[in-house]
């Protein structure tokens, strides 16, 4: 007997395969079933519609991501080397799950994931708290200038953001890979603490 965690992988990478190729309403249930090969009365075990596997499509697809930020703030505690480690993320991640990246970018807006809100915002939750312990951290040990998180964040992922969309787009040539250098000193330079200058 397959196993279901096994059998929930199988629908949920065939639902984004379906979800990328025909988009979330144009795709339907026996879509993902053939795609999976898994049978109607397996699937309806695991999700209890096709709303509901999109819904966890986006939360697994996204604690993935998010996981890998977790992560990077405990293996690199430093502010510069933090900074510059969470853009490196952002980007070998979008690189390495290209599918993922896209679905994530494009699913907020569907209706079947903003009926997942509120376990979305639960699951936010836990996560950008860790993200404000850290940054706050280093606010207090004056690593970075005065500024909102929210500002913050933005700074992080805003440029490399938009080179993931252009790049998943096919709307830019430049190498994501080399990108990376150099979008992460742009952000720690962005975010650095400057030393007060004197007035003469």
């Amino acid at each position: 007997m397959r196993n279901p965690g096994h059998r929930r992988e199988e629908v949920l990478k065939a639902a984004l395969e379906c979800f990328l190729e025909r988009g979330v309403e144009g795709t339907t249930l026996a879509a993902i079933r053939e795609r999976s090969g898994a049978s109607t009365g397996s699937i309806y075990h695991l999700f209890e519609s096709k709303d509901a596997i999109a819904a966890a499509l986006y939360l697994d697809v996204l604690g993935e991501y998010q996981s890998g930020v977790v992560e990077v703030l405990k293996t690199q505690p430093g502010a510069r080397e933090g900074v510059e480690a969470l853009v490196r993320h952002h980007l070998e991640w979008s690189l390495a799950r290209p599918d993922a990246t896209r679905f994530l970018m494009g699913a907020r807006g569907v209706a079947a994931v903003v009926a997942a809100e509120a376990s979305i915002r639960e699951q936010n939750k836990g996560f950008f708290r860790q993200m404000k312990d850290w940054w706050q951290a280093h606010v207090r040990d004056g690593a970075f200038e005065e500024m909102s998180f929210e500002l913050f964040l933005a700074i992080l992922r805003g440029p490399a953001q938009e080179l993931v969309r252009d790049w998943l787009a096919g709307r830019t040539k430049t190498d994501l890979r080399a990108a990376i250098p150099v979008l992460a000193r742009a952000a720690w330079q962005s975010v650095e603490k400057r030393p007060t200058r004197s007035k003469k």
